[in-house]
């Protein structure tokens, strides 16, 4: 006859005390997201369009890094706006330009792919922080045909990078949304348009 509560009888946590711990060990363990910065950016006037050039450095926390490393592809967005100040109302947004980047690691190769969603180009990286600077290194890009805009205006340029969070898979969304440690957004990055 066995006696209660030996080796072979189990006991079954509840499931809202599985869930809590889980809570706890997803709140605990958040890796703070780091700052992911636009160190300079420009536009200059070449044959009547706009065309930026900018340096992004990117930060990647030890969960981005994990997730990489582990298979799930990251898409990294450039987000550009063009807009044009109004006096006693808020800027009027004139253009938006989104430039796209896939990003993920080939474990049998060790490699890093980029894929640049505006030009079809896939390039491979021996490093994480090579990839990263060729994702943030933007050279004559067209920003904006300089007969849209209105003389005497006055115009500001300005952009971010972040993670696209809808792009991931679904059950790392879940835990995306539910944490920091999921963002790469950087501040927004302000100048004025030169006309």
């Amino acid at each position: 006859m066995r006696s209660r509560g030996g080796p072979t009888t189990r006991r079954r946590l509840p499931v809202s005390v599985l869930l809590l711990a889980l809570l706890c060990l997803f709140a605990g363990g958040q890796a703070t997201a780091r700052e992911t910065r636009i160190v300079e950016a420009r536009t200059l006037l070449v044959e009547n369009v706009y065309r930026l050039g900018a340096h992004v450095e990117f930060d990647f926390n030890d969960t981005l890094e994990d997730a990489l490393h582990n298979g799930v592809p990251l898409l990294i967005e450039l987000r550009i706006e063009v807009l044009r100040e109004r006096p006693l109302l808020w800027p009027e947004l004139v253009a938006e330009l989104r430039q796209r980047f896939k990003l993920e690691y080939h474990a049998l190769s060790r490699r890093y792919l980029v894929r640049n969603y505006s030009t079809g180009g896939q390039h491979s990286f021996r490093t994480m922080q090579d990839a990263l600077n060729n994702i943030g290194e933007i050279y004559d890009l067209p920003l904006i045909d300089a007969q849209l805009l209105q003389k005497g205006e006055t115009y500001l340029v300005r952009m971010r990078a972040d993670i696209d969070v809808e792009a991931l898979p679904t059950p790392v969304r879940l835990w995306a949304y539910l944490g920091s440690e999921w963002s790469l957004k950087s501040k927004w990055f302000e100048w004025p348009l030169q006309q």
